[in-house]
């Protein structure tokens, strides 16, 4: 067993400096190549010990959240998820990740519609286009709700599990994320006034940057955060998670499924009439009320007017790939 606790505190060590090689300016390219000779694979739980250990060390944490985005690159490919916990329907990390299936729906379509601008020349039409990416951007603000449930129902149990310095590094990345999708908004308020030429320097300087972030953080999320936080919270943690995540909402997806431990004892589940929703001539428990809606033969999304995505359907036309 010391053998094994020996080899575990030398690998840390080890990613350790390779990170900090990172920090003093050697290129991502290079240490990559480091990290492949020498350590192949690296445990997800290493690369939260080693930044909360760096910034345990003194490392500031705006430096860690600056180069944040290298670490990941250079992590890419070598994290080992081997024993990572599986969430079951209905639990917290299930819903985060079913969210980012629908995230990355909205990203894939984005992509294609941007490689449809960048081949068309300059003079082209692009006012449709534009519409539908001006679209899809509006969608992917809705990751408020995602971001907002990490901040403050996930980070405040690990910082009690005595995780501090990755969900404060992490919060700093939701925050860039969310000034640059205010910025590709405002970038794409009026599609239709847009040249061709105008849109591909819009894509190149404000939106590509926007989804490049959306799309790292989901990244971050499923190979590092939830891998490790499956191993720290207790089952009664993450069913208080659980039972909060509706006042904040979800992220582009509804989750219908009921959650809980079998620990948890009755008395703490919610009352349904209570969580019914009352209309003029009567009642629908959010269950109820989604699967009518869900029946719609075609999409329907609200928007309100802060261009905030307030509601959408999921019908079975819908495919998150």
């Amino acid at each position: 067993m010391s053998e094994l606790i020996d080899n575990a505190q030398k690998r840390k060590a080890l990613l350790k400096h390779m990170i900090l090689q990172l920090h003093e300016g050697e290129t991502p390219e290079a240490v990559g190549k480091q990290l492949a000779k020498l350590l192949s694979q690296v445990p997800y739980g290493d690369v939260v010990e080693v930044e909360q250990e760096l910034i345990a060390e003194g490392l500031p944490e705006e430096e860690i959240l600056k180069l944040c985005d290298l670490h990941s690159a250079v992590l890419k490919g070598a994290i080992d998820l081997e024993g990572a916990k599986a969430a079951p329907a209905g639990h917290p990390v299930h819903t985060f990740i079913e969210e980012n299936r629908a995230i990355k729906w909205e990203l894939n379509s984005l992509a294609g519609l941007f490689e449809h601008v960048k081949k068309n020349p300059d003079e082209t039409d692009v006012s449709n286009v534009a519409s539908d990416i001006r679209t899809h951007i509006i969608a992917l603000t809705d990751t408020e709700k995602h971001y907002s449930r990490k901040e403050n129902l996930l980070f405040p149990y690990l910082e009690k599990h005595e995780i501090t310095g990755p969900p404060k590094v992490m919060w700093g990345k939701h925050d860039e994320i969310r000034e640059f999708l205010k910025a590709a908004v405002e970038a794409i308020r009026n599609p239709e006034s847009l040249s061709g030429g105008e849109l591909k320097s819009i894509i190149d300087l404000i939106l590509q940057p926007a989804v490049d972030a959306v799309e790292e953080m989901i990244y971050k999320e499923e190979n590092i955060l939830f891998p490790m936080c499956m191993d720290t919270l207790s089952d009664e943690e993450w069913y208080h998670i659980y039972q909060q995540s509706v006042e904040i909402g979800f992220c582009l997806y509804d989750p219908l499924e009921i959650w809980k431990p079998d620990r948890i004892s009755s008395e703490s589940v919610p009352n349904s009439e209570a969580e019914r929703i009352q209309l003029p001539s009567g009642s629908f428990t959010p269950a109820e009320l989604m699967a009518v809606l869900n029946t719609i033969p075609f999409d329907l999304t609200f928007v309100d007017k802060d261009d905030t995505v307030r509601f959408f359907t999921q019908g079975k036309e819908r495919i998150f790939a």
